[in-house]
């Protein structure tokens, strides 16, 4: 149901400081699940990153009980893919020129990041905001290791998705 114009609340634009906290606030609750998964993969697949997308605005991502236009609670979760570069060229960039853009910057982040110290991370949020970079791996590499093989090991999905509200 579409929000009726008088509910419509116009939303103030957000610096690029809050939107890199509300990254980082985003990060911190998701890491724990997210570095194992990314350590597995790259077990499997070989160097890559994680591309994470949601349905969600930055601003719905900022709030603490996030609530439509009606009031009504809304839900968010991330979906998360481990990619190599090459299958970014062919299954992403193909279809999405703004992500296309992304394509130099990303490489070289591959290239270069250490795999047993750091993730790279895609992340595209639904009001258009993207954002690429490194984090430090959390737990450290060992535990990230053995936490990937022992919950990831059976996921045959091909992607990750988090309830943000459930964790």
């Amino acid at each position: 149901m579409a929000c009726p114009s008088y509910a419509r609340v116009a939303k103030t634009p957000i610096c690029d400081e809050t939107k890199q906290t509300i990254r980082n606030e985003l990060f911190a609750r998701i890491r724990f699940y997210i570095c194992p998964y990314a350590v597995f993969r790259t077990a499997e697949l070989g160097r890559g990153f994680l591309f994470l997308q949601t349905d969600r605005t930055l601003q719905d991502m900022s709030s603490y009980i996030p609530k439509d236009c009606m009031g009504h609670r809304i839900t968010r979760s991330v979906l998360l893919h481990f990619l190599t570069l090459g299958e970014f060229d062919s299954e992403v960039c193909r279809d999405d020129f703004e992500l296309a853009l992304m394509r130099m910057p990303l490489k070289n982040m591959i290239e270069t990041y250490e795999t047993e110290k750091e993730i790279v991370i895609l992340c595209r949020f639904r009001c258009g905001n993207m954002a690429l970079g490194r984090a430090v791996l959390v737990p450290d590499y060992k535990i990230c290791k053995k936490l990937g093989q022992d919950y990831y090991s059976e996921n045959t999905a091909g992607a990750l998705q988090l309830n943000l509200d459930d964790l």
